[in-house]
């Protein structure tokens, strides 16, 4: 990079920063520096496209998603839900949702466990996520 552009983008840093601030400058900057998040493993792959699929939604507003409201809160329980059983909290919170505070990904958890026949169409949605996800724990010998 010459120095001209080094230039332009210090004012353009500069200028971000007076128009959004420091905090929300940073946030922008750390979101737009960890665009796609990669997940290693792949049942922890299958379970975010899967539900993200489900939730309509892209695997990356689900995984990177700023709030969680609605569907979105459901999607992150959902996530966490089925992650729960082969990983930690922390290593969800760490590695998958890693904007997320442990207690909100807790609680997010805690919805999917509280659901009964009465909160359509979210128990429906669990009723079809639990033989996908089954089906491919039996496919791929996924404990």
């Amino acid at each position: 990079m010459n120095q001209q552009n080094e230039i332009v983008l210090l004012e353009e840093l500069l200028s971000l920063v007076k128009n959004k601030g420091y905090t929300k400058a940073i946030n922008i900057l750390k979101k737009n520096n960890s665009s796609i998040f990669n997940l290693d493993n792949e049942y922890d792959k299958f379970v975010v496209q899967i539900i993200a699929e489900t939730f309509e939604l892209s695997t990356t507003d689900l995984l990177q998603s700023r709030y969680a409201r609605g569907n979105m809160k459901y999607a992150i329980g959902f996530c966490v839900y089925y992650l729960y059983q082969n990983k930690t909290l922390g290593y969800i919170g760490k590695n998958i949702f890693k904007d997320k505070n442990l207690t909100l990904l807790s609680r997010y958890r805690q919805l999917i466990f509280d659901l009964t026949k009465k909160d359509l169409p979210y128990f429906e949605i669990k009723e079809e996520l639990d033989k996908k996800i089954e089906n491919y724990k039996l496919k791929n010998k996924v404990k």
